[in-house]
C-alpha cells in the first residue's frame, strides 16, 4: 500500500512538473511574441531561444528565431536557424525559401541567395519584392568584386557591448559626439525592449588618440531617450532627437563651458509626426531633416528648411523624388562644401537594409544618389554617415561580426596610402569599351537639354554608370563595357525619357558610337519606345532583364504625379491577328501590373494592346522589320497642371459670396 502511494505521489509530481514545464514554455513564448509584435525583434529572438532550450528540436520555435533575427539588427544570425528548418522538414514552401534567401543575402552569400530567390520567383504571384532582392544581390556581387579603396576600423575604445551609434564630428576633428544605450545610463533604467535608455556622450582626441568617453551634460541627458542628431559648424549648437510625443528635434547651445537645457525647434520642423535626424549647412541657414509627415513619397523623407530674415526656420521643402523613395530615407549629412548630401536609404537600390548614398548639388538641384559601395555598405543596415571637411575620414554606425554588440561606431579612412601591387606573371585581359558620344536636344526647338544618362546592365539588373549631358551644349559621353545586354536611358525634367539598348552586335569592334538624342516633352500624345522591356517568345511574362527599365518608368511617374500614361503593346504579323491582339494586351497589362506593384498610383497608368495593327516598318524582314514592330511604348494621356501653376495663370474659378 505504501509502495502504491509513493508511485501515485511520483506520478502526480511528474504530472505537475510536466504541466509547470509546459506552462513555462507558454509564458516564454507569450513574452517573445509580445516583443516581436512590438518590433523588438532582437529581444524576441532571445526569448524564442530560451523557449527552444526547453523544447529542443521544435522546428516551429526554430523558425520563429530565424524570422525574429531577419527583422532585427542582427539579420545575418538568422541563417543557421532557417537552414535547420529547411533541412528537417518536408515543407519547402515558397515562404520558407524566400526567408532563407534573405538570410543568405544578409550574410553576403549573394550567389546562394539568388538560387533561392529565383526558385521563389517561379511560383510567386507578386514578383516585385523578390525582384528587388535579386537586384540587391546582383549589386552586392558587383560591389564586393570591385571594392572601394578605403580602410574601415572599429572604434573599440569608444564602443560598448550595447548599442552605439549616431557619430557627430566637430569641424576641427578634435571632438566626437555619439549616442549609446550602454550600462550606466542616466537613471540606470531600461526601456520596454530591455535595453538602457539613450544617453549622449562626448570624447576628445589627444595626440591622435581618443580619450575616455564622458556623458555630455546633465542638462541634456535625462532618464529617457536623447540622441545626438547634428553639431553646428562652430561646435556650439547641438541638435538632439528627444523622444517626446512622436519624437522631435531640440537644440542646446554651449555657453560658459556648459550645454544649455534643450529647447524644441519651431512647428515648421517639428510636427505631430516623427522627426528623426537633422543636419545643418556651413552657413547655418539650411536645416536638412527626416520626417514621416504626410505629403511625402512614403516612409521617412528628407526635407530642407531655410532660415528667414528673423532667424526662424521656415516651412520645409521636400527634397523631391530624386532623393526620396516609397521607403525610408534617414540620417542626412550635408557636407561643409554644401555640394554633397550624404544619407541612408532603404528605398534606393543597394545591397540590403540601409545603404549610404551621396547626391551632388548641380544648378540648385540634387542629382540621382550614388551608392557609396562596398565595404562601406554591406547587406546590413549602414547609417549615420558623417565626414570631415577634407573628406579624409568618415564615421558611421553599423552591425558587423567584429562589433562589440549591436551597432558599433566605425571610422573610414577615405584616402589610405596606396600599396604597390604585387608583380604577376600575366596581366588579366583588359575589357574593351565603346565610347557613346552625342548631344541631347529638345525634339521641337533643337535647343540643348541638361539630361542624366543612366547605363544599366540588364542581365544583372544593376545601374553601372551615371553621366550628365552638359547644361550649355547638351553634349555627353559615356563608356559602355563589353557585354551582352546594356540599357541606356536619357532622362530630363519635363521630358519623356529616351531608351535604347546595346548588345554584342552593336558594340563588337567599335571604339565609338555617335548619336543625337532628341527628347520629347511630356505632353499629351507624346510616345516613347521602351527598348529594354523583354518577354519570352509568345508569352506575357516579363523577363528579369526588364527590371532596370521598369525602374526608370516608375521614377518618371513618381517625379511627375500629374502625369498619366498608357502602356501600349504591339506585335509583328506572325500568327493569327486575334492571338496577336490578345498577346499585346496581356503584355501591356503585365507592365502596368508591375508598376502598380511598385506603388505607382492606379490613376497614373493604363494599358492597351494594338496587336499587329500599328507597324512602324514593313514586316517582310525579321531584323530591321518584325523585331522593331514587336515593341512596348509609353504614351502620355494627360498632364494635369498643379494647383499652384493654375493659380499663377488665373485658371482657377473665383469664389464670390
Amino acid at each position: 500500500m505504501l509502495f502504491i502511494f509513493r508511485v501515485l505521489v511520483l506520478c502526480l509530481f511528474c504530472s505537475l512538473s510536466g504541466a509547470s514545464w509546459a506552462q513555462s514554455i507558454k509564458r516564454i513564448l507569450k513574452t517573445a511574441d509580445k516583443y516581436y509584435d512590438h518590433g523588438f525583434y532582437y529581444e524576441a529572438a532571445n526569448r524564442y531561444q530560451e523557449a527552444a532550450r526547453k523544447s529542443p528540436n521544435n522546428l516551429a520555435i526554430t523558425y520563429k528565431i530565424g524570422l525574429a533575427y531577419l527583422k532585427s539588427r542582427y539579420k545575418h544570425r538568422a541563417m543557421p536557424f532557417l537552414e535547420e528548418v529547411y533541412e528537417n522538414t518536408q515543407d519547402s514552401t515558397s515562404t520558407l525559401v524566400f526567408h532563407l534567401g534573405l538570410a543568405y543575402q544578409y550574410n553576403q552569400k549573394f550567389e546562394k541567395a539568388l538560387e533561392y530567390f529565383h526558385y521563389y520567383r517561379k511560383n510567386a504571384e507578386n514578383t516585385y519584392t523578390v525582384d528587388r532582392h535579386i537586384q540587391q544581390c546582383n549589386i552586392g556581387i558587383e560591389y564586393v568584386n570591385n571594392p572601394k579603396n578605403v580602410e574601415i576600423r572599429n572604434l573599440k575604445k569608444l564602443n560598448s557591448n550595447n548599442q552605439d551609434y549616431a557619430p557627430l564630428i566637430t569641424s576641427d576633428g578634435k571632438s566626437l559626439i555619439f549616442t549609446s544605450r550602454r550600462e550606466g545610463s542616466t537613471g540606470g533604467r531600461k526601456a520596454y525592449d530591455d535595453n538602457y535608455y539613450e544617453d549622449i556622450y562626448i570624447v576628445k582626441r589627444h595626440k591622435g588618440d581618443w580619450l575616455i568617453p564622458k556623458k555630455i551634460s546633465t542638462n541634456i541627458n535625462t532618464h529617457y531617450h536623447e540622441c545626438g542628431a547634428a553639431i553646428s559648424p562652430d561646435g556650439k549648437t547641438l541638435f538632439i532627437y528627444v523622444d517626446e510625443g512622436d519624437g522631435d528635434i531640440y537644440y542646446s547651445t554651449y555657453q560658459d563651458k556648459e550645454w544649455s537645457t534643450p529647447f524644441p525647434l519651431n512647428q515648421h520642423v517639428n510636427s505631430p509626426y516623427r522627426e528623426l535626424s537633422v543636419s545643418v549647412n556651413q552657413a547655418g541657414d539650411r536645416l536638412y531633416f527626416s520626417s514621416n509627415r504626410p505629403g511625402g513619397f512614403g516612409g521617412f523623407d528628407l526635407y530642407v528648411s531655410r532660415k528667414d530674415r528673423r532667424g526662424e526656420w521656415g516651412p520645409p521643402e521636400n527634397l523631391g523624388p530624386k532623393i526620396n523613395t516609397e521607403s525610408d530615407e534617414d540620417a542626412p549629412f550635408i557636407h561643409p562644401s554644401g555640394k554633397s548630401l550624404f544619407f541612408s536609404s532603404k528605398g534606393h537600390m543597394g545591397m540590403g537594409g540601409y545603404d549610404i548614398f551621396q547626391s551632388r548639388n548641380y544648378q540648385e538641384k540634387w542629382t540621382t544618389p550614388i551608392n557609396m559601395g562596398y565595404p562601406i555598405n554591406t547587406a546590413q543596415d549602414d547609417i549615420y554617415f558623417v565626414t570631415s571637411a577634407d573628406n579624409a575620414y568618415g564615421y558611421y554606425a553599423t552591425a558587423r561580426e567584429d562589433g562589440l554588440g549591436g551597432n558599433d561606431l566605425y571610422v573610414i579612412n577615405m584616402k589610405p596610402k596606396k600599396v604597390a601591387p604585387k608583380p604577376v606573371a600575366a596581366q588579366a585581359p583588359v575589357k574593351n569599351t565603346t565610347l557613346f558620344v552625342g548631344q541631347v536636344t529638345d525634339a521641337s526647338s533643337g535647343q540643348p537639354v541638361f539630361a542624366e544618362l543612366v547605363l544599366s546592365d540588364n542581365r544583372k539588373n544593376i545601374v553601372i554608370d551615371r553621366q550628365y549631358a552638359d547644361a550649355t551644349t547638351g553634349k555627353f559621353k559615356i563608356s559602355i563595357p563589353e557585354g551582352e545586354n546594356f540599357g541606356l536611358t536619357v532622362e530630363a525634367e519635363g521630358y519623356l525619357f529616351y531608351s535604347t539598348n546595346f548588345g554584342t552586335d552593336q558594340l563588337q569592334g567599335k571604339k565609338e558610337i555617335k548619336r543625337s538624342i532628341r527628347l520629347d516633352k511630356a505632353v499629351v500624345g507624346s510616345v516613347t519606345i521602351l527598348k529594354n522591356i523583354f518577354f519570352d517568345t509568345g508569352k506575357a511574362s516579363i523577363k528579369e532583364a526588364s527590371i532596370s527599365e521598369l525602374d526608370r518608368i516608375h521614377e518618371l511617374l513618381k517625379a511627375n504625379p500629374n502625369l498619366k500614361i498608357q502602356i501600349n503593346g504591339h506585335t509583328d504579323n506572325v500568327g493569327e491577328a486575334g492571338y496577336n491582339q490578345k498577346l499585346s494586351e496581356q503584355r501591356a497589362q503585365a507592365v502596368a501590373n508591375y508598376l502598380l506593384q511598385y506603388g505607382t498610383s492606379e490613376s497614373q497608368v493604363e494599358a492597351k494592346g494594338f496587336g499587329e495593327t500599328r507597324p512602324l516598318v514593313s514586316n517582310d524582314d525579321e531584323f530591321g522589320g518584325r523585331e522593331i514592330n514587336r515593341r512596348t511604348e509609353i504614351e502620355v494621356l494627360s498632364v494635369q497642371e498643379k494647383i499652384e501653376e493654375k493659380k499663377k495663370k488665373g485658371l482657377l474659378p473665383t469664389l464670390t459670396f
